[in-house]
């Protein structure tokens, strides 16, 4: 555990000391948003542009030049360590959000994803510890590693049914966060999901989920309730237990179309006082 929280805060160091590298460069600036052409000669995306603060509006389209360009995207680390930023309107033409875009931007308490984002990058609001509430819209199919990580007042979070993962990370450190229900249409939850999360107090697991990664819910102190739905999920192991330690969980229950309970799943749950079988199930790991 020491290791991994050594690997990754070196990581994030050198992230951080090769962002003016890694921030696409600017190629001009309007109403005080830099922006950096695209390639295909019809669209720009937002680039890092210095210390953004306040209300932002991101506009659809920009002129430049005489000529008129959709604005397609918001490039990686646009608006990174702006802790001065309060809000962000995304317009509808903006199909990606790339990595680290609102990194560190503990100012900001309001952003609204619109339906045509596509995809989140990593790190993409890391730190948006302003953050309070967020929904993630249908359109979105992919989330990247660490994407909500430390967003410590998010209190709530609405995961669509458009998203099939939910990667390493995610959202660890969200010590805010209640209540979860990962849609049916998630397959996978990654390493560390939700590690931290020590607010999270009932949760509740779609159908179509088969994989958890290691350590996914660790460390969440509040968990009092599971409602399990997965039916064909693959057996845990000693190691990798999904409920590791989580001495809170008094109740556990099994959703009424689960036929196969996988093994070591409530393994070292000593405060279980509830666990609710249907009569669905044929087997137990």
């Amino acid at each position: 555990m020491k290791q991994f929280k050594f690997l990754k805060s070196l990581l994030l160091a050198l992230v951080a000391a090769m962002l003016p590298q890694l921030a696409s460069a600017q190629d001009f600036v309007v109403d005080g948003i830099a922006y950096y052409f695209n390639g295909d000669g019809s669209s720009v995306s937002v680039a890092w542009g210095g210390n953004y603060t306040g209300d932002i509006t991101i506009p659809s389209s920009v002129t430049y030049n005489g000529s008129i360009y959709s604005v397609t995207s918001i490039g990686d680390w646009a608006f990174e360590n702006c802790t001065g930023l309060t809000s962000v309107e995304i317009p509808n033409s903006v199909t990606s959000i790339g990595d680290g875009v609102f990194s560190g931007c503990s100012g900001l308490t309001s952003v609204e994803i619109p339906n045509s984002v596509i995809s989140i990058g990593e790190w993409a609001f890391s730190g948006c510890s302003g953050l309070t509430s967020l929904t993630i819209p249908n359109s979105v199919t992919s989330i990247g590693y660490y994407a909500f990580e430390n967003c410590s007042g998010l209190t709530s979070v609405t995961i669509p049914n458009s998203v099939t993962s939910i990667d390493y990370g995610v959202f660890s450190g969200c010590s805010g966060l209640t209540s979860v229900e990962i849609p049916n249409s998630v397959t996978s939850i990654g390493g560390y999901a939700f590690y931290n999360c020590s607010g999270l107090t009932s949760l509740t697991i779609g159908n179509s989920v088969t994989s958890i990664g290691e350590r996914a819910f660790e460390n969440c102190s509040g968990l009092t309730s599971v409602l399990w739905n997965a039916i064909a999920c693959n057996d845990f192991t000693y190691n990798n237990r999904p409920f590791k330690g989580l001495s809170s969980i008094n109740t556990f229950s099994f959703g009424n179309e689960v036929e196969r309970i996988p093994a070591y799943i409530c393994y070292g749950c000593s405060g279980l006082t509830s666990v609710e079988i249907p009569n669905s199930v044929t087997s137990i790991g």
